[in-house]
């Protein structure tokens, strides 16, 4: 960026989700599938379903109009997009600024691998605190549907009286993608009886019993993002995620309201990474999970 743009830089920082919605709905839907987390917290948050302590919303101003954005859900990461060449020290000042205002602390940084390495950086340089890498996740957008072979079984929508396994499975999920290194406080059960709630979840059952998960997000700027997906380790390689997965993408991609469906898979695990692909999935971008602290 150049010296002339980055005099005109300038980082707003908001409680007040309308506020930050106005400012920047079109930024975000403009990379719906890469700010699909930031859009669709906007839903969350308008819906009730907000963080317990004080959210916090930052926008950056550049020439040209909003040129990133970034979130504050306690106890869930700092969330930023992509962001312009020198914004990311400004914003940090605005983030170490307000949280130090309302209480809140940030444990990690989540986002697009250059922005969000960028953010870590800056944080350590003012704050002192040292970063480490958590995972790499690749994006994955449906480039085009490809049945996949069915298992034994079938697929059922969740509903309440799975909370207690749906609980237990995402809190196992988090475990092994060590989620729980930035998301400390994360609340599983709440999340569950969120996913419950909205009717976002499937299960594919063999003779009765619960065999894989795959959950699904409302459409965010006609973007579906699935996730997640967790089968337990004795019910493994039988296809019984990918078939899920599956059907729940060939489900929400024929709604009218949905253009696109994405998910995010770790880069450390090549199972995922293999059978989203052959429903079709393709990589489409790099983001990275940096926890702060020793």
């Amino acid at each position: 960026m150049s010296s002339g743009q980055t005099r005109v830089m300038q980082v707003h920082a908001t409680g007040d989700v309308e506020e930050y919605a106005a400012a920047v709905l079109p930024f975000l839907e403009a990379e719906p599938c890469a700010r699909n987390v930031l859009r669709w917290v906007i839903d969350l948050v308008r819906a009730g379903h907000g963080p317990t302590d004080p959210a916090s919303f930052w926008w950056v101003d550049g020439a040209a109009g909003v040129a990133g954005a970034a979130h504050l859900t306690p106890p869930y990461p700092l969330l930023v997009s992509s962001l312009p060449d020198g914004a990311a020290a400004p914003l940090v000042s605005a983030v170490r600024e307000r949280t130090e205002a309302v209480g809140t602390q940030v444990h990690g940084i989540n986002g697009p691998r250059s922005s969000a390495e960028a953010v870590a950086a800056a944080w350590t340089a003012t704050a002192g605190a040292p970063h480490r890498p958590i995972r790499t996740l690749l994006l994955h957008e449906l480039e085009s549907y490809t049945d996949v072979p069915r298992p034994r079984g079938g697929r059922r929508a969740a509903g309440d009286g799975d909370i207690d396994l749906v609980a237990r499975w995402i809190e196992a999920f988090a475990a092994e993608v060590e989620m729980d290194l930035v998301d400390a406080r994360q609340d599983h059960r709440r999340a569950a009886a969120q996913i419950l709630e909205s009717r976002e979840a499937a299960l594919w059952e063999v003779n009765g019993v619960p065999v894989s998960l795959a959950g699904h997000r409302s459409p965010a700027a006609g973007v579906v993002r699935i996730g997640p997906v967790y089968t337990p380790p004795e019910q493994r390689n039988h296809g019984y995620a990918r078939r899920l997965v599956a059907e729940v993408t060939a489900s929400e991609i024929a709604r009218p309201d949905v253009r696109r469906c994405m998910l995010f898979t770790d880069t450390a695990n090549p199972v995922s990474n293999s059978i989203y692909r052959q429903i079709g999935y393709v990589p489409t971008g790099e983001h990275v999970e940096i926890a702060l602290g020793g």
